[in-house]
């Protein structure tokens, strides 16, 4: 007999014997399943997210490139460095600049607000993707006076302009200005942009200083490795910064590689979900290979007769490895049906802040990948039975009974560590989710230092073209336009307080700028002053329920260009200045105008509830500016969503050409800002959860083995006077002394890796002794449950059926 004809006919037997054994394949396959197909949707999250290459030519010579303060941060940078970084350093064969933000398209229905990018001539050279249709911008397309263009994005070319080829040449109205359709760039390009406007440096020399918005994007040369290359940059960075006013200088350059940017707070929850999955893996084949652990006892004399018979046993081996393969086949099959399902129900809870969302699907590596666990994990739990047949003597075996009571000591001391690392296992991963969940319960509990109920926000765009009036900057025009919508806004029924913010808190640092106390010594370069810089408008901190500590809110005149600057800050910023108190009257010069401090209010977590109270203030949000957001904040005595509609139209009524996008509650912008991190606490959690069902079914499953083992000794005990409470000692004992040691090993491991999730807690320990024991105490209880089962079973056996056992 051929190899492959024995295979066959192990396959054929295998089958068989499944028939026989339904209850035992449907717990075998459903714990498999369950463990690879989360090993599946993860690993696919993963790879889409951190391993698949960047859909543009050489992704690995790709990089950004931040300037560092001296403060220790990186971030945009300004036309001069920009220029300066692309003329001095030949480490980089092509360098790039671009700015997100919105367009409003004028539609004939209605204006639609566009995601957009403005990029300098050479930002889709150097990302080395051509375009799906038509081209992309000359060379010339982003000097001053060229004809204004855009790049459509495949998806917006398909849903606004039907797909349709002639839409090159088209012209098409953004923020107001007349652009011309010059190509259609594929999705695979930018998933979460809608159209590319050329990036054209302002004319005036000041505000191109000034303007720090442009993020860089660069291509390596051939040949030079990333040190290199920062280290040429650096040299430049610090060469420009000398060159340029005292505010830039000290500043330095660092280079990262593009992949690394795009994915940065998204590593280490992946990484961590990664390992959870294994570890879940881990356990359900542990499980597994327990039950065929109890299966073999049950097999022991048929197997014993195959080797009388003649079979060797390498044939023995090859037939169990067979059975064991082919079960971790169909859970492998069933896995891939889960992992479907699983990644559309994660990518629908996933935020919009996961990066590179369409390229997580189920491919051809993800099934690769599941092939391969599939065949590793059978290959695994299916050792452990063969480890056992290797060692079995076949006349013990032959008068073994068989219902598996007759184990040698070898399977259940193999059995009862094997329950041993499931429990300490589970114990890993319930300390894990228990510490984020105190981590995320006390970031639920941070003060915002806003009254978040009943309120909403909404974003308001006015296009670029409006800003000009007679060929010069029209300044004045969000003023003209703020207090009309702020006074129909206010005008509605069910509204008690609305108000116009440059940029919602909790969501970013937006804007941190240099300021100046008017009477302290002047500080060296580089060590100015700074805070977080909005505009408001009067009632702001009223919708808001930010509380006026001292001093007075805007009014309609502080935003008139002829009046004195006035300037609201917050109590971090006031502290900073004047301990004691007294701010009220002092100055602080903003650029080269001077603001007089009217208002102190309450402290606002504007990075996000992980981060404190960053120093603030608060300038007349309409006062002459260049590019302050227009953000209407209304609170509500009403349910907030029900009052959107009259709000939208009265908006309407004041300007029609205004678009009105991303209306949220308050509460949904603080809950968007967690959600990150309820989604890894959600999925940790539930891998928790199963990986301590799955323990507790293993545990469950080798005490019901035990007292089967034992049903004669059980059956004399009672006969000869034992009481049902020493045989439910007995029994559960044995539970609890697997359970102890899984434990004591589970707190020695998780007390090991909790330092893995120490960056991604706040407000709790790594190794809280709080969280590990409780964790402890849970498991334990539901180790306890597991055994109960059985040992109840063992206590309402009849002694004198238990005394003719055998």
């Amino acid at each position: 007999m051929t190899f492959f004809d024995s295979l066959a006919a192990d396959v054929r037997f295998a089958l068989r014997t499944f028939r026989r054994s339904p209850g035992f394949v449907a717990a075998a396959v459903m714990c498999l399943a369950l463990g690879i197909g989360a090993n599946a949707v993860i690993f696919s999250v993963v790879h889409g997210v951190l391993l698949r290459p960047l859909p543009y030519a050489e992704p690995e010579r790709l990089v950004s490139l931040v300037e560092v303060r001296p403060q220790g941060y990186g971030g945009p940078v300004s036309w001069p460095t920009f220029w300066a970084w692309r003329q001095h350093s030949p480490a980089f064969e092509q360098m790039a600049a671009f700015t997100g933000g919105g367009v409003t398209l004028q539609a004939q229905d209605a204006p639609e607000r566009l995601q957009a990018l403005r990029g300098t001539a050479d930002f889709f050279t150097v990302h080395g993707v051509p375009p799906l249709l038509g081209r992309t911008f000359a060379l010339d397309e982003d000097l001053p006076g060229q004809a204004p263009v855009a790049v459509l994005s495949e998806r917006l070319w398909r849903a606004r302009f039907g797909a349709d080829p002639a839409v090159l040449g088209r012209s098409v109205s953004l923020d107001g200005l007349a652009h011309t359709v010059i190509g259609v760039m594929p999705a695979s390009f930018d998933a979460s942009t809608d159209v590319w406007l050329p990036l054209v440096a302002p004319p005036d020399a000041a505000a191109r200083t000034r303007s720090t918005v442009l993020t860089l994007r660069a291509r390596l040369a051939p040949g030079v490795s990333l040190a290199s290359a920062e280290a040429q940059l650096k040299q430049v960075a610090a060469n420009s910064a000398a060159a340029q006013a005292e505010s830039h200088r000290d500043r330095s350059a660092r280079v990262i590689p593009l992949d690394e940017s795009q994915t940065q707070s998204w590593r280490a929850p992946l990484q961590v979900l990664l390992g959870a999955v294994a570890l879940v893996l881990l356990i359900a084949c542990t499980n597994v290979a327990n039950l065929l652990l109890a299966r073999a006892g049950t097999r022991r004399r048929e197997l014993a007769v195959r080797l009388a018979l003649g079979a060797s046993r390498a044939r023995v081996v090859q037939q169990l490895l067979v059975e064991s393969l082919l079960l971790a086949f169909l859970g492998g099959v069933l896995a891939a049906l889960l992992a479907r399902w699983g990644l559309d129900a994660l990518l629908a809870l996933a935020p919009e802040s996961l990066p590179r969302r369409q390229d997580i699907v189920l491919d051809g590596t993800a099934f690769l990948f599941l092939l391969a666990i599939t065949s590793v994990s059978g290959l695994a739990f299916g050792l452990l039975p063969a480890l056992q047949v290797s060692r079995l003597d076949v006349r013990g075996g032959l008068a073994a009974a068989g219902d598996g009571s007759t184990v040698p000591g070898f399977g259940r001391r193999l059995g009862a560590s094997l329950v041993v690392v499931e429990i300490a296992l589970s114990l890993v991963l319930l300390v894990g989710a228990g510490l984020l969940g105190r981590g995320f319960l006390h970031l639920l509990g941070t003060s915002t230092g806003l009254a978040p109920g009943q309120v909403l926000t909404l974003h308001l765009s006015i296009p670029d073209d409006r800003f000009f009036k007679d060929g010069a900057l029209d300044a004045e025009l969000p003023g003209r336009l703020l207090e009309p919508v702020l006074e129909a806004v206010r005008a509605l029924p069910g509204v008690t307080a609305a108000g116009m913010t440059s940029v919602l808190p909790i969501q970013r640092a937006w804007n941190n700028a240099r300021y100046q106390l008017e009477g302290a010594p002047l500080p060296e370069p580089g060590d100015e002053p700074r805070a977080e810089r909005r505009a408001s408008s009067p009632g702001y901190f009223a919708a808001m329920g930010i509380p006026l500590r001292q001093g007075r809110d805007f009014t309609s005149l502080d935003a008139a260009p002829d009046q004195p600057g006035v300037v609201i800050v917050n109590e971090t910023l006031a502290r900073r200045h004047f301990p004691a108190g007294g701010a009220l009257g002092h100055q602080l010069r903003i650029g080269a105008t001077p603001y007089t401090i009217v208002g102190v209010v309450g402290d606002v977590r504007q990075a996000g509830l992980e981060r404190e109270p960053l120093a603030e203030f608060h300038v007349p949000h309409g006062r002459p500016w260049g590019d302050d957001g227009l953000v209407l904040v209304t609170r509500t005595s009403v349910q907030p969503e029900t009052l959107l509609p009259a709000i939208q139209e009265a908006i309407r009524r004041v300007d029609g050409t205004v678009p009105v996008y991303r209306a949220l509650t308050l509460e949904q912008v603080i809950s968007q800002s967690l959600a990150m991190r309820r989604l890894v606490l959600g999925l940790l959690g539930g891998f928790a959860v199963l990986a301590v069902l799955l323990a507790a079914y293993g545990l469950y499953g080798v005490i019901s083995l035990r007292v089967v083992q034992r049903t004669r000794e059980l059956g004399v005990r009672m006969a000869l006077g034992a009481r049902p409470a020493d045989v439910l000692r007995l029994v559960l004992g044995q539970g609890a002394g697997m359970t102890a040691v899984g434990l004591g090993v589970g707190l020695g491991a998780a007390w090991a890796l909790s330092q893995v999730l120490a960056s991604q807690l706040h407000g709790v320990s790594a190794r809280d002794p709080w969280t590990f024991g409780a964790v402890a105490a849970l498991l334990a209880a539901v180790a306890l449950l597991a055994c109960w089962i059985p040992a109840r079973r063992a206590i309402r056996m009849d002694p004198l059926q238990a005394l003719r056992k055998e």
